[in-house]
C-alpha cells in the first residue's frame, strides 16, 4: 500500500483504482479463506459431516463450476455472509479444538450443530451450480430452522419441522427443486419476487441506474453477522419503499458527492433491513462487519438525504474494512498499560485494551473503534458540508448545517486523541495525518449562530456526561481534594484521572434528537413542548433559548437530590456560552472531578455538600480547567 493511496483514502479520495485496490484485496482474501476452510474441516473424521457428503464433493463441484463459468463462481462467492459464515465457522473449528471435552456439552441449542454449518459447502456448491449452468446434479443439503440457504441467490422453505435436517436437491441450469421432510420447495433464479417456499434476495436496481448491484437482503441466516436468523418475511410488502428510498438516495450522492457514491456502488453489495430507532424515529440505525465486506444493516431512512448521509457512512467502514486486512493502523497497546488495563475490572475494551472518548457514543471505545467512527463520521461531515447549501428549504438546510457543526467538532476530536494515544502504528499515523488536515481545513467555514450554538451544547453535553460516566479521579487525588475541601484552601492539587467504565448508566441522549426535531419540524417540536415535563421540558427550553426555567428546574432538582450528578451537567448545560459562571463550566469540562470529591467526602449523599458550590470552589484552581482527558490516565 503506497503512501499516495494511504492519504487518498484518508482524505475520502480513493479513486476508482483505490476502490478497485480494495475490493480485488477481498476477492483474494474470501478465496483463501474458503480454501483454509476446506484444508481445516478436511482433517475432521467422517462423522463430523452427519448425514451429508464430505465437504470436498462440494468443492469439486465448485471447481467444475469455475471451469464453465468464472464470472458465476465470482457471483455467487462475493455473497457477503459467505465470509460470514466461513469466518465464524473456522473460529468455531478453532474454539472446539481448544477446548475441553466438557465444554462441548454446554453448546447453545439455538446454535447450529457442527455438522449443519460444515454442510452449507453444499448449499456453496447448490447455488454455484445453479449459477455456472452446470447440472443436473442432485446433492444433500443441510436444512437450518427448516430452510435451505443458497447464497448469493435466496432461502428455500420452510421444508422441514425439525431445527436442524437435511433436504435432497435436484438442480439444474433452470432452479432447484428441494425435497424436505414435510415439504417440497421449488425455484426459479432468475425470478424477481418470492414465490412459495422460496424467498429470493430481492434486487433494488429497477428503481434507478445509479444504485449499483444492490440487493436487500432479509432472509439469509447469516445476515446477522453471527446470529443465525430466520427469513424475516415482514420485509416483502416494503421492497418497494426500500428500492425508490435508496435509489433517490444514490442518485443525490451521484450528483453532488461522486466519491462517496463511487465507493458505496463499488465496494457495497447487500442492503440486510434493521428496525427503526425507537428513541428517534429520524435517526437511522446502521451496522458492518468485517466480517462481511459488501453487506450493510441499515434501518429503513426517513427521508432520501437521511438515506444519502447513511450510505456515505457505511461505505467508509466498507473501506475501512478493506484497508485493515492490507495495512495494520493500530497497534498493540503499551504493555505496562495493557498490564494495567487488564488489571482492571472496571476496564470495558478488551483484556488489556485501553477505551476511549468517542464523541458520538455514550460507551468507552478501543483505540480500532474510535479509528472507525473517526473516518466514517469524515464521511458524513463531508456529506453534510456539502449538504447545506444545496437543501430543499429553510428547515432541511438549518439541520444540515447542525449536522456538519457537530460532526466537524467530533471528528476533530476523534482525530485528535488517536493522534496522541500513542497507538497507531507508522501507516496509521500517516492515514490520521491525512484524515486529521482535512477536518482542520473545514474549521473556518460558516455556520449560522443558531443550527451552530446548539451544535456546541450538544457537543458539549455528550463529552461532560460521557467523562461523569467513565472517568474517575484515583483515590489519592480525591483523598487531597476533600482534605483541601476541608481546610478551606483553594486546591493545588496533580489531578489523575483512570478510566472507570460503567455502562449500566448509559440512557440515550435526547439532546441532539430534540435539537433536530426543532430544526427540522418546528411545529410539532412546539406541540412536544407544550405537553414535555421534568428534564425534557427543561432540555426543550434550553433548545428553544429560553433557559431561565430550566435554570430554575435544575438548581431546584440539585437542591431536592444533590446526588443526581446528570443534573449537574443539565444545569451547567443552560447558561450561554458567554455568560457561563465557572461553576458551570467546570462541571461541562471536569465533572468527574465534583463526582470524585462528593465520594471522597464522608458526609457524601443527600445531605453531603452542594454540588455546585464544589464545583465553583474547584474552579478558583485554574488548573482543573482546560486539561480534560479523552479515556486514559489523566495525570494533567
Amino acid at each position: 500500500m503506497s503512501t499516495s493511496l494511504l492519504q487518498a483514502i484518508a482524505s475520502g479520495a480513493p479513486g476508482a483504482a483505490g476502490l478497485e485496490r480494495l475490493e480485488s484485496a477481498e476477492r483474494s482474501m474470501r478465496m483463501l479463506l474458503l480454501g483454509a476452510l476446506l484444508e481445516r474441516v478436511e482433517q475432521l473424521p467422517a462423522d463430523a459431516f452427519g448425514a451429508l457428503a464430505p465437504p470436498s464433493a462440494a468443492w469439486a463441484m465448485a471447481v467444475e463450476a469455475q471451469r464453465r463459468s468464472p464470472s458465476a463462481v465470482e457471483a455467487t462467492v462475493a455473497d457477503p455472509f459467505v465470509r460470514t459464515w466461513a469466518t465464524r465457522l473456522l473460529r468455531r473449528l478453532e474454539e472446539e479444538l481448544a477446548s475441553e471435552p466438557a465444554d462441548k456439552d454446554t453448546r447453545d441449542p439455538n446454535e447450529p450443530p457442527l455438522w449443519v454449518e460444515i454442510g452449507q459447502f453444499h448449499c456453496l456448491a447448490a447455488a454455484l451450480t445453479v449459477r455456472a449452468g452446470s447440472g443436473p446434479a442432485t446433492l444433500r443439503l443441510p436444512t437450518t430452522r427448516g430452510h435451505v440457504w443458497l447464497p448469493s441467490l435466496g432461502v428455500a422453505g420452510p421444508v422441514d419441522d425439525d431445527p436442524w435436517g437435511v433436504a435432497e436437491v435436484r438442480v439444474s441450469a433452470d432452479g432447484i427443486v428441494l425435497h424436505g421432510v414435510g415439504a417440497t420447495a421449488e425455484m426459479t433464479w432468475r425470478g424477481t419476487g418470492p414465490v412459495r417456499r422460496w424467498q429470493p434476495l430481492l434486487d433494488l436496481r429497477a428503481a434507478s441506474t445509479t444504485t449499483g448491484p444492490l440487493r436487500l437482503d432479509a432472509v439469509t441466516p447469516y445476515r446477522d453477522f453471527g446470529s443465525v436468523l430466520l427469513p424475516a418475511s415482514s420485509v416483502v410488502e416494503a421492497s418497494d419503499t426500500w428500492r425508490t428510498r435508496l435509489a433517490d438516495a444514490t442518485d443525490l450522492l451521484e450528483r453532488s458527492h461522486p466519491q462517496a457514491h463511487r465507493a458505496f456502488t463499488t465496494l457495497v453489495t447487500s442492503v440486510v433491513p434493521l428496525p427503526t430507532p425507537s428513541t428517534d424515529p429520524m435517526a437511522v440505525a446502521s451496522a458492518s462487519s468485517q466480517d462481511a465486506f459488501g453487506a450493510v444493516a441499515l434501518s429503513l431512512p426517513p427521508d432520501r438525504t437521511q438515506a444519502a448521509a447513511a450510505l456515505a457512512h457505511e461505505s467508509r467502514h466498507q473501506q475501512l474494512n478493506a484497508l485493515l486486512a492490507l495495512v495494520p493502523l493500530v497497534s498493540d497497546p503499551d504493555p505496562a498499560v495493557a498490564a494495567a488495563t487488564a488489571s482492571d475490572p472496571d476496564n470495558d475494551g478488551q483484556a488489556g485494551e485501553p477505551v476511549f472518548f468517542a464523541p458520538w457514543r455514550s460507551d468507552p471505545r478501543p483505540a480500532l473503534g474510535l479509528l472507525h467512527g473517526t473516518f466514517a463520521f469524515a464521511g458524513v461531515a463531508d456529506f453534510w458540508r456539502t449538504h447545506r447549501w444545496e437543501a430543499a428549504g429553510e428547515q432541511e438546510a438549518a439541520l444540515a448545517h447542525f449536522e456538519f457543526a457537530v460532526l466537524r467538532e467530533q471528528v476533530g476530536e476523534g482525530a485528535r486523541t488517536l493522534a496522541s494515544a500513542g497507538r497507531l502504528s507508522p501507516p496509521g499515523e500517516t492515514f490520521v495525518a491525512a484524515l486529521t488536515d482535512v477536518v482542520d481545513s473545514w474549521q473556518d467555514e460558516e455556520v449560522p449562530d443558531l443550527p451552530a450554538r446548539l451544535a456546541r451544547r450538544v457537543c458539549a453535553g455528550r463529552r461532560a456526561m460521557w467523562r461523569l460516566r467513565h472517568l474517575a479521579p484515583d483515590d489519592v487525588t480525591g483523598r487531597l481534594l476533600a482534605d483541601a475541601w476541608r481546610s478551606g484552601k483553594v486546591p493545588a492539587v496533580q489531578v489523575r484521572l483512570l478510566p472507570r467504565p460503567r455502562p449500566e448508566l448509559v440512557r440515550p441522549d435526547s439532546r441532539g434528537a430534540l435539537s433536530r426535531l426543532f430544526l427540522s419540524r418546528p411545529e410539532v417540536f412546539a406541540e412536544d413542548r407544550r405537553s414535555a415535563r421534568g428534564e425534557t421540558a427543561a432540555f426543550m427550553d434550553v433548545i428553544a433559548g429560553e433557559s431561565a426555567e430550566a435554570e430554575r428546574w435544575f438548581r431546584d432538582r440539585i437542591a431536592r437530590r444533590p446526588e443526581d450528578s446528570e443534573a449537574w451537567v443539565g444545569w451547567a448545560a443552560t447558561w450561554e456560552e458567554s455568560e457561563r459562571p465557572p461553576a458551570a463550566r467546570l462541571l461541562l469540562e471536569r465533572p468527574e472531578l465534583v463526582a470524585g470529591l462528593r465520594r471522597a467526602l464522608p458526609e457524601s449523599g443527600t445531605d453531603g455538600p452542594d454540588p455546585l458550590a464544589l464545583a465553583g470552589w474547584l474552579a478558583e484552581s485554574g488548573t482543573l480547567l482546560g486539561a480534560g482527558s479523552s479515556g486514559g490516565p489523566d495525570r494533567g
